[in-house]
């Protein structure tokens, strides 16, 4: 199995329908004669029945990822996975059907777990709790970089999109392309003017769900006593990039960024044309356009549901 096909491909679609069977369980409502559980029963059925659709690639996609950070849902989604697999054979990690347990049995066994789980006060204040802190390193963010904001007023704030070279990309997992982002962070660090000029950096990971691969937007602001307009900041930037990512690195022009669709959007709109993401300005401008809850689930969303262990999706430093 794929495993970038798994990130951007099996992990959304798992994400999405993991919330719909919640959503499902805590707001759907029997009709008489029909009881509560019996109700219950067949939202477990029909959704299992979504879940068999693709049962190979999520089967893979938990052993694949079990060391990884995982979004909201698949978390819940992998935990039950593992409560069920213990009735088995506590010492295994993957899931192989027989004639006894078989895919169907595994996937109603895991949504009725969940569906006791979904029942309980626990997951409710569970979801709460990462929703607050969410909303709270958010609010940190915000405050970090307006507080940076005041040791330079209008400080320039440059922007780059660290991006991979055509075909390139659909080789990058987003491990790989963690990796090469942190080794470019701290060869840029010890750049001579990035200790001198810059006073705040920040990044945020997004999933081009378009043609399924990364693309990192960056931002560096600048002490605007001392930023210069006669210095093109870029040329050091590819090449660290370049240099971290074995040649592969590319930064997206911001010329043809703007032409190439509305609103110089880099990532464009989604095939059917209908949704377009918008393009941030400056950090503030980013961290207004995400998400409001970390646990929200919105078609078309381009969200990351794999990351690496301690990773943050987005994050903002001061220098």
């Amino acid at each position: 199995m794929d495993i970038v096909h798994i990130e951007h491909q099996t992990a959304p679609r798992l994400e999405q329908d993991i919330h719909n069977f919640f959503t499902q369980v805590r707001f759907g409502s029997s009709t008489p004669p029909m009881t509560h559980d019996e109700n219950i029963q067949i939202i477990i059925e029909q959704t299992a029945q979504v879940l068999l659709e693709y049962f190979k690639e999520w089967n893979s996609m938990v052993y694949f990822c079990r060391e990884s950070n995982c979004s909201f849902w698949i978390t819940q989604f992998g935990k039950a996975y593992f409560t069920v697999l213990q009735q088995i054979d506590s010492r295994q990690y993957y899931f192989r059907p027989t004639a006894k347990h078989t895919e169907k049995w595994f996937t109603e066994s895991i949504l009725a777990k969940l569906r006791k789980l979904f029942a309980t006060t626990g997951f409710y204040e569970s979801l709460n709790q990462s929703n607050e802190q969410y909303e709270k390193r958010v609010d940190q963010l915000r405050e970090r970089y307006s507080e940076v904001s005041k040791l330079s007023v209008d400080a320039p704030d440059l922007k780059f999109y660290l991006s991979y070279s055509i075909g390139s990309e659909y080789l990058q997992s987003v491990d790989e392309v963690i990796r090469s982002f942190r080794a470019f962070e701290k060869k840029l660090a010890y750049l001579p003017w990035f200790r001198a000029q810059v006073i705040f950096s920040y990044y945020h990971l997004i999933r081009d769900s378009t043609r399924n691969c990364y693309v990192i937007r960056f931002y560096l602001t600048f002490q605007k006593a001392f930023y210069s307009d006669d210095f093109d900041y870029s040329v050091d930037l590819l090449r660290l990039w370049q240099d971290a990512t074995y040649g592969m690195g590319i930064l997206l022009e911001i010329p043809d960024e703007e032409t190439q669709k509305l609103n110089g959007n880099p990532f464009g709109f989604n095939p059917d044309g209908l949704f377009n993401f918008p393009e941030p300005k400056n950090p503030l401008d980013d961290l207004g356009d995400l998400p409001d809850t970390a646990t929200s689930i919105r078609e078309q969303m381009n969200k990351i549901c794999i990351t690496t262990r301690s990773f943050k999706i987005f994050n903002g430093k001061k220098w």
